[in-house]
């Protein structure tokens, strides 16, 4: 049985293919190869406050990523999510959390999940919590520095591995 690379957890569209016009960003890939490096399996790309969407951050990082690793990363789209499928989206995205071979720091499978504000979705949390790591995403000139503070505190600093800003369009 194989395995979708992507996982949509509501009965909408399913998640297309990458319509960015060209490569991801220099910046984008220097995170992607930075953080490839540190021990996760489970990745959560988290907007600062209610006013991001995850897909701004979470794809063309998931992009990269998929040119790197191919088949063994994954991207679940969790912004959506409904408070009784919290439970089974952390089971899937936790089942990613297997080493290749014992002792080793390669992991066989990795996951990309992109989540809604934990400020404006509560349901968020736990899936938050449930990753081995976080990546924050602001949009300079509309995410408000309370609302980035606020998300810290409730995910964990300890938890970012780094930040994605996004550019006023």
């Amino acid at each position: 049985m194989s395995r979708s690379n992507i996982f949509k957890l509501a009965d909408a569209a399913p998640v297309e293919a990458a319509t960015w016009p060209g490569p991801p960003s220099l910046s984008m890939q220097q995170l992607w190869f930075t953080i490839q490096r540190l021990q996760w399996a489970s990745l959560v790309v988290v907007p600062a406050d209610g006013t991001s969407s995850a897909e701004e951050f979470g794809r063309p990082l998931y992009e990269v990523g998929k040119l790197a690793m191919g088949d063994r990363l994954r991207l679940l789209d969790a912004r959506e999510l409904k408070a009784d499928r919290t439970a089974s989206l952390i089971l899937d995205m936790t089942g990613a959390n297997r080493p290749h071979n014992a002792g080793s720091r390669e992991w066989s499978e990795r996951v990309v999940v992109m989540i809604e504000s934990v400020l404006a979705a509560p349901s968020a949390i736990p899936v938050a919590l449930a990753a081995d790591a976080a990546i924050l995403g602001i949009e300079l000139g509309k995410t408000s520095l309370a609302g980035a503070r606020e998300t810290i505190s409730l995910v964990g600093a300890h938890r970012f591995l780094g930040c994605v800003t996004l550019a006023p369009p």
